[in-house]
């Protein structure tokens, strides 16, 4: 359904439209994912109330169009616009040419299309901080308290409050201290990167599969370098900014998920939290070094079929998980734009997520060893 949220009435010439004549009518409609809103800014005399009606329409899953003023257009507005999701914006001054909206309506912009507004290039972020939790020998450590059944809330702390010793007046006994206390304190470890071992046969396209793996691990919020032992060769395949999270040894931390292509791997990092085995169809050999890899005591693998093509794969793989890449020359033409193909076209990302959710268990798994934690004597301020 196409709603129209336009100062006059156009029912006429976009027929079966329907026509939101004021701001309220956008709050009392019910859209859904098929639907379509024209919206001008005309119709809200504040920007935030604009914005707030937008971002409802969109976590429905609409498609919103955005007709603004000329006057009221700018970078940091058309980039808010973005991040909302709202790609099909057009700004007009005096008059509002229909045909151009015609051509909005028609051709429906893809993220590709405003990368420009969604890619700020922001470098040199700041570290997260440590989480500590802040005990003295003679005091209980901070901990969570939840709310009982039949007690008054006024006598007993919520779930969402840390909990300090207090005296019969209310005040906390380490605000009693001096300015100055020794405590002991604990340091929540950061969790390790999840260290992946890409193995296989010279020319089994390692290099290819640590790509796509590392597009998608930074597509969901996980930060992967790869370690080749020739980093330059990638050079040839993505961009300066991809290429800066290549290495050819041990890469700085910060990452969640480190890809390791070299041909050492196998002996570099033999507590990998995950092995990939990439191969041919034909599987020559593979059975065998599987077997091998599962009674050395490997932890997790995968084996991955590239250029896979129905009916080829001729062995039937039990001794490890199975994912198969099909065959896509349109890779090469991925490799001229400097693009992950994962990137490019997102249904053959798909069949790499198998290995994307492995990474992910992984990363949350609980029993793997953290980075840098432990309790450590300090001394802090009284407050």
């Amino acid at each position: 359904m196409l709603y129209l949220a336009l100062p006059s009435d156009l029912r006429e010439r976009y027929k079966g439209s329907v026509w939101l004549a004021y701001a309220q009518k956008i709050e009392e409609t019910e859209f859904h994912a098929e639907d379509t809103l024209v919206v001008c800014e005309w119709m809200f005399a504040k920007r935030d109330v604009l914005m707030q009606a937008l971002n409802r329409v969109r976590n429905k899953g609409a498609r919103v169009v955005f007709i603004g003023s000329s006057a009221h257009e700018t970078e940091d507005f058309k980039r808010e616009l973005c991040v909302f999701g709202i790609y099909d914006f057009l700004f007009v001054a005096e008059e509002l040419v229909l045909q151009d909206l015609d051509k909005l309506l028609e051709h429906k912009r893809s993220v590709e299309d405003v990368a420009m507004y969604l890619s700020r290039g922001e470098t040199g972020l700041a570290e997260p901080p440590k989480l500590v939790d802040v005990f003295s020998a003679k005091d209980e450590p901070f901990t969570w308290a939840p709310l009982r059944s039949g007690v008054a809330e006024t006598n007993m702390a919520r779930f969402d409050a840390l909990i300090e010793a207090q005296d019969e007046h209310g005040k906390s006994a380490a605000r009693q201290a001096s300015s100055t206390r020794l405590v002991r304190k604990f340091v929540w470890p950061d969790p390790s990167p999840v260290r992946v071992r890409i193995l296989g046969d010279r020319g089994c396209g390692k290099s290819f599969v640590a790509l796509q793996v590392a597009a998608l691990c930074h597509q969901s919020e996980l930060p992967a370098a790869v370690v080749e032992d020739n980093p330059g060769t990638l050079s040839h395949w993505c961009d300066e900014s991809f290429l800066s999270h290549v290495y050819a040894s041990e890469p700085p931390q910060g990452y969640r998920v480190i890809l390791d292509t070299r041909q050492e791997a196998d002996s570099l990092i033999p507590d990998a939290d995950l092995t990939l085995w990439v191969t041919w169809p034909e599987m020559t050999g593979t059975g065998r070094t599987l077997r091998a890899m599962r009674e050395r005591g490997d932890r997790k693998t995968i084996c991955l079929v590239n250029h896979h093509t129905p009916g080829v794969l001729l062995t039937s793989i039990t001794e490890a998980q199975v994912v198969c890449v099909p065959h896509e020359p349109r890779q090469f033409h991925a490799i001229r734009m400097k693009t992950p193909l994962v990137t490019l076209d997102p249904n053959f990302g798909k069949w790499w997520m198998p290995i994307v959710d492995q990474i992910s268990a992984c990363f949350v798994d609980p029993n793997r060893q953290g980075m840098e934690g432990g309790v450590v004597d300090a001394s802090v301020a009284g407050v």
